[in-house]
């Protein structure tokens, strides 16, 4: 039971392979096979694959020997389920009918005939697949709750796929469609850090995160300590007449003539005292 409870978490985080993501869905069940110690039975290469054991003496194995086979059977049509169940009904009969192909006369379908025949058929570039990593790439959006960091690999995540395919973006398009990405009320500040450089060139991937990056613990120190910036709060709680003013605004300096500045009226001569 415990055994088939792990096979079914392991399941539940692997994509199903179709036509265009077998990189993506190759590298979850890889992770997967480990997980459940079928990867030497399965994708593994010599020398750590482990072959179906043959006795010394075929016709009369010993018991040790038959306990070797039986454990390896098991561990061989565990794979093939595993597998199976991780593909498209379509694709998985496709696999199956290369994998017996591939099997000959010997009639012995292994979890490696299986890899094997499924890399060969679907391991390949094709423009839907291209066009399936970018929709990802365009839809992809900075959560503004959530740290940063995770996210910033998910994206750099599918720019390396484009790269196995053989798309390489260049790093200006990277940076651009980041800043695009990012939260509305994140994308003044940060955006204009990134592109106060000195030059295109100095417009980078370590240079976008870094900003967004330090705008995320900005925001997380004012979370903890949101009295911090008492002086700068009380610029802005100076009551004014007129429409209210941005911090910018008020700390920007006097743009007219000292000489025109508007004077307080009065009703006349101040008394003085006696009088």
């Amino acid at each position: 039971m415990a055994a088939q409870s792990e096979t079914c978490k392991q399941m539940e985080s692997i994509p199903q392979l179709d036509s265009t993501n077998y990189r993506q869905w190759s590298y979850h069940i890889t992770a997967g096979l480990r997980t459940l110690d079928l990867w030497l039975v399965t994708g593994a290469v010599t020398p750590q694959y482990q072959a179906r054991p043959v006795p010394a003496d075929v016709a009369a194995p010993t018991i040790e020997e038959r306990t070797r086979i039986a454990a390896w059977d098991s561990a061989n049509e565990r794979s093939i389920g595993f597998l199976t169940g991780a593909m498209e009904e379509a694709i998985a009969h496709r696999v199956q009918d290369a994998a017996e192909t591939a099997a000959g006369a010997s009639n012995q379908v292994t979890a490696q005939h299986w890899w094997d025949q499924t890399s060969t058929l679907y391991n390949i570039t094709t423009p839907a697949t291209i066009y399936r990593i970018f929709v990802q790439v365009w839809e992809w959006r900075l959560s503004p709750n959530k740290p940063p960091q995770g996210q910033l690999d998910h994206l750099l995540m599918l720019y390396n796929q484009l790269k196995a395919e053989g798309q390489m973006l260049p790093t200006l398009t990277k940076v651009m469609t980041l800043l695009n990405a990012l939260p509305k009320d994140w994308q003044q500040l940060v955006t204009h850090h990134v592109l106060n450089q000195p030059a295109v060139a100095n417009i980078t991937w370590a240079v976008a995160t870094a900003a967004i990056g330090n705008h995320w613990d900005g925001l997380q120190a004012h979370k903890k300590h949101p009295h911090s910036q008492t002086k700068v709060n009380k610029l802005s709680a100076v009551q004014r007449k007129g429409p209210n003013q941005t911090l910018q605004q008020q700390m920007a300096p006097y743009q007219g003539s000292l000489s025109k500045a508007p004077q307080k009226k009065g009703k006349g001569k101040a008394r003085t005292r006696g009088t």
